[in-house]
């Protein structure tokens, strides 16, 4: 009878041994080492599309009744958390009235599934049905073999992200929708004879269709501090056949623009780079025309996208914009909200933003 026990306690022992030994192997990893198989994600495919899809929608890109499950803002939510976490969310919320009845096989295959959609990469070994072992898989948004947005020295805001590695980053053909390019010309009711600032311009996605609104007499120029990006977009407008974009390389903390020539000065997704931001504001008012505008489209402060990208010293609020306009003379003329709530497109890894339009106030209609 003792030896029974002894060997009872054995085999415990060793059991317990190898679950401790791949608890171990965990350690250290993340949802870029490879954590699902391929066939564990189709598993997980039947599964979601037969027991969540109708919520959810297909391959959990959002339905009628639910959000998405997969994408830049579900992903950000897990930015810094494990897999476990994802697990045990999934476990407990779906399917919808029967949360819990799947059993823990078919709950880590769903997961699966969606790290695949989530566009993690395939692996050789399955993602275990424990949670203990998920939660020693970090849920981490950036792949930790490419350099991260948000490169700032030290005391500055301004991000040192190349620009060869911008263009390939702003020119993803999902982001595009996102901007809505018409719905912003409209906006700044935006005529043929106007000269528009496209300030920290990128690859030129606003800048382009600028100039085609303001052609043949108006400009649209093109800023920024990097040359690839310059040279890019004038490599676009010589493509469209485009004469009236110039390209200005600017300082970090100047846009070189010549005095009291534009009609407005616009920014989007950039404006919170500027180190000196109401001194920024005050360099350019000696730019623009005495009637001139200033548009900044910017993230939303909590927005988890943004929140993944920036530091919040980093992020901007609208009352500090209205602080900063206020002290060098310019006040609110237009506030619009294209870019938040429903209204931000789905798809686009996009964060909320907000949309506003400032003048001087002594001639503060548009």
């Amino acid at each position: 009878m003792n030896r029974r026990i002894a060997r009872a306690a054995g085999l415990t022992l060793v059991a317990a041994g190898t679950w401790y030994a791949a608890l171990q192997a965990q350690e250290a990893r993340s949802v870029w080492d490879g954590v699902y198989t391929e066939t564990q994600a189709q598993r997980g495919a039947a599964l979601f599309d037969r027991e969540c899809a109708n919520c959810h929608g297909p391959s959990g890109a959002g339905g009628s009744m639910a959000p998405a499950l997969v994408g830049p803002a579900f992903s950000a939510n897990y930015d810094g958390q494990t897999v476990g976490d994802l697990y045990e969310r999934n476990r407990s919320s779906m399917p919808v009235g029967r949360e819990g009845q799947l059993s823990a096989q078919q709950n880590v295959d769903i997961t699966a599934f969606m790290l695949q959609v989530s566009k993690f990469p395939v692996g050789t070994s399955e993602l275990p049905p424990q949670t203990m072992l998920l939660k020693q898989i970090k849920y981490v948004v950036d792949d930790p073999r490419t350099p991260n947005q948000g490169d700032r020295p030290a005391g500055t805001h301004q991000d040192n992200t190349p620009g060869t590695e911008w263009i390939k980053r702003l020119e993803r053909p999902e982001r595009i929708p996102g901007l809505k390019t018409d719905a912003v010309i409209a906006l700044l009711h935006l005529k043929p004879g106007d000269v528009i600032a496209d300030i920290g311009a990128g690859t030129g996605a606003y800048t382009i269709p600028f100039a085609k609104a303001v052609a043949p007499a108006g400009q649209a120029l093109a800023v920024d501090i990097w040359p690839e990006l310059l040279g890019y977009i004038q490599e676009k407008a010589t493509t469209a056949g485009l004469d009236n974009v110039r390209t200005i390389l600017a300082a970090r903390d100047d846009p070189r623009l010549q005095p009291a020539r534009v009609d407005v000065a616009f920014f989007h997704d950039v404006f919170h780079n500027m180190n000196d931001r109401e001194g920024y504001v005050r360099r350019l008012a000696g730019y623009l025309k005495p009637e001139g505008r200033i548009a900044i489209i910017e993230q939303e402060f909590d927005d988890p996208i943004a929140r993944k990208w920036d530091r919040p010293e980093d992020r901007i609020t609208k009352e500090q914009v209205r602080a900063w306009m206020a002290h060098v003379g310019f006040q609110l003329v237009a506030e619009f909200d294209i870019f938040q709530g429903t209204h931000n497109p789905q798809g686009a890894g996009m964060p909320e933003r907000w949309f506003v339009v400032y003048g001087r106030a002594a001639h503060s209609s548009q």
